[in-house]
């Protein structure tokens, strides 16, 4: 797929504005990343949290306009979310976002970068 009708109109706002993007300052943040080479996707993915909740998400990412739009789309939603349960419906999200079936794996680094950036999160067992 190739020209501006390959993407939704969400997807090209997305991409456009990328809400949420930026590495974060402060030290309550936690990283997680995940990459997928022969895509060139990198997806680094910032927490913050508070009462075993999301706090707020930033990231930083490297990928297609489908990608950065499903990480927007993550990053603003996961706030309030229990850290517990962190779960992205991959596949409910690229049918919101129109993102074709052949990008899925891209929509999986995503989930691996906020499941590392959980762990980082995650308390010490006593």
């Amino acid at each position: 797929m190739t020209g501006a009708g390959a993407y939704s109109a969400e997807v090209l706002r997305l991409f456009a504005t990328t809400p949420g993007a930026g590495v974060p300052v402060g030290p309550d943040w936690r990283r997680g990343e995940a990459s997928e080479p022969l895509s060139a996707t990198r997806v680094e993915v910032y927490l913050r949290a508070e009462a075993g909740r999301v706090a707020d998400c930033r990231y930083r990412v490297r990928g297609c306009p489908h990608t950065i739009a499903a990480l927007a789309t993550v990053a603003a939603r996961l706030p309030g979310s229990s850290l517990a349960d962190l779960a992205l419906d991959v596949r409910a999200l690229a049918a919101e976002l129109g993102i074709p079936p052949e990008k899925l794996g891209r929509l999986f680094v995503i989930q691996d970068a906020v499941r590392a950036a959980a762990l980082q999160l995650a308390p010490a067992d006593p």
